[in-house]
């Protein structure tokens, strides 16, 4: 077997931004298990090569495979290790509040135990960036930089479900059908947000529920369909309001709102600022 392990002590200044690694390495032929483990804080394990398995959760064991993925959250009881072969691994030990909002919004295992990362490559590149990172001298960019490369890889990572079992090929199977309703359910939203929007209607056209509408939308966006429909006209309200002269009513009809008083109320309860404001902060 072979190791390489990298243990930091976060300053407090990097601690304040809500997430901070304090742990990175790999192994290769790795034999040995953990039964029964608990965890302060959170840890990712990667498996490259081999086989075996992970229970977390009170869930039965799931298969892992070269290419998984497993989130391990503080206090939760977990058993893993490889089969009668080994595996090879990457790891990496983080903390901070910020990892609680990620699992609020389905990552670090707020889903399923074990996941596929959405791109492998770049999986592996976040990996390699926070072990260059750790064999590098203690400074505070250092610490800031291994925040930024652990919130890629958790991003790189994903939500998405592992099918290495007959449940979780059916978690999976949902997961892609919800997928694919929320790509079709932005796509509508952004055509008709001009104008006026039911979602009812939305969900109509889609030949689904409100509640899988809902669902799909908030997988990809962390917004319900009415919060995302917000921001996009926002967005758009933005751009107008910074790269023309259009009267604020106009902007309001432009991107959704016929009544100009409820546009500035809903600019202003989202950004903080009137549109005047925010159109006069933009003028260079």
């Amino acid at each position: 077997m072979a190791a390489v392990a990298h243990y930091l002590t976060p300053p407090t200044e990097v601690l304040a931004l809500g997430l901070a690694v304090t742990g990175v390495g790999w192994i290769t032929g790795q034999r040995a298990s953990q039964t029964g483990r608990v965890l302060t804080g959170y840890a990712g394990v990667f498996v490259t090569e081999g086989s075996g398995r992970v229970a977390l959760r009170g869930r039965p064991g799931q298969p892992v495979t070269a290419g998984s993925f497993f989130w391990l959250p503080p206090g939760i009881p977990h058993t893993y290790g490889p089969g009668p072969s080994g595996w090879s691994e990457r790891w990496v030990l983080f903390e901070g509040p910020a990892a609680g909002r990620y699992e609020d919004l389905g990552y670090l295992g707020g889903g399923p135990a074990l996941v596929v990362p959405v791109d492998r490559r770049e999986t592996e590149a976040a990996f390699d960036r926070l072990l260059d990172l750790a064999g590098q001298p203690d400074t505070l960019a250092r610490h800031v930089s291994g925040v930024a490369a652990l919130h890629t890889l958790i991003t790189t990572v994903g939500i998405e479900t592992y099918p290495g079992s007959a449940a979780s090929a059916g978690l999976s199977v949902l997961s892609h059908t919800r997928r694919d309703i929320g790509r079709r359910a932005l796509e509508i939203l952004a055509r008709d947000a001009a104008r006026p929007v039911s979602m009812a209607a939305v969900a109509r056209e889609l030949s689904v529920s409100r509640d899988t509408l809902a669902t799909a939308v908030r997988r990809l966006t962390g917004s319900t369909p009415t919060d995302y429909l917000t921001r996009l006209r926002l967005d758009r309200a933005k751009s107008l309001l910074a790269g023309t002269d259009l009267p604020i009513a106009q902007v309001a009809g432009a991107v959704g709102y016929p009544d100009p008083s409820y546009f500035t109320r809903a600019f202003t309860r989202w950004t903080g600022v009137t549109p005047t404001a925010f159109r006069r902060q933009q003028t260079l």
